[in-house]
C-alpha cells in the first residue's frame, strides 16, 4: 500500500456515487492492464518498478486487493488489527520476489473476476457502515470505510499506476478544450 494521503475523498451518498467510484477504479484496472500489455512479454519478468517486475506489480495489485477487501470487512464486524508500517514493508518485499514470475494471464484472470465482486460489495454495503473505523497500514492510521474504499481499491492503483506510466516514460495530459 502506498501513502495516499494527498488523495481527495469523496462522499458516496448515493447510488450515482458508489457506480461512480466502481466506474473509476475499473477504468483504473484496464489502464495498468493496458500498460502491461503494450509492454514485451520478455519484459514482463524484469524489475522495472522499484525493483519490480510487471508481473510482480499486477500480482500486489491483485493480492492487495484481497487483502484489503478481507480487512474492511473484519472492521465491519469489529476486528481492526492495527498493521504497522514495517510489518507491511516486510510483506511486501517477501512478495515482490514470490510474484516476480507470476503468470500475468492467471492474474489478469484473477482481476477481471475481482472486479465485480468489488463492485458489488461498493454498491451493496449499507449506508451506516460507512463510518466505521479501519486502520490503513500505508497511513498509520484509521480512517472511514468510505474512504477505505477509495484508498484502497481506487488511490492504492492509482499511485501504481503513475509509477508505472513514469517508468516507462507515459505521461498523462489532459484533454485540451477544443471549443474555442
Amino acid at each position: 500500500m502506498t501513502d495516499n494521503s494527498s488523495s481527495t475523498y469523496r462522499y458516496l451518498d448515493t447510488d450515482a456515487d458508489r457506480k461512480q467510484l466502481a466506474d473509476d477504479f475499473s477504468r483504473t484496472r484496464r489502464l495498468v492492464l493496458q500498460l502491461i500489455d503494450q509492454l514485451p512479454e520478455d519484459k514482463w519478468y524484469e524489475p522495472r518498478y522499484h525493483g519490480w517486475s510487471p508481473a510482480a506489480m499486477l500480482a500486489h495489485l491483485h493480492l492487495m486487493d484481497n487483502l484489503s477487501l478481507l480487512l474492511i470487512q473484519a472492521a465491519l464486524v469489529g476486528i481492526r488489527p492495527p498493521i504497522g508500517r514495517r510489518m507491511l514493508d516486510s510483506f511486501n518485499d517477501f512478495m515482490s520476489g514470490v510474484f516476480k514470475r507470476r503468470v500475468v494471464a492467471t492474474t489478469r484472470k484473477g482481476v477481471e473476476k475481482n472486479e465485480a465482486r468489488l463492485t458489488d460489495f461498493i454498491l451493496n454495503l449499507p449506508m451506516d457502515k460507512f463510518t466505521v473505523q479501519v486502520y490503513h497500514p500505508g497511513l498509520g492510521r484509521f480512517i472511514t470505510v468510505e474512504q477505505a474504499l477509495q484508498s484502497l481499491f481506487l488511490f492504492h492503483w492509482e499511485d501504481h499506476l503513475r509509477l508505472m506510466r513514469e517508468v516507462e516514460g507515459i505521461y498523462y495530459e489532459p484533454p485540451r478544450d477544443t471549443s474555442a
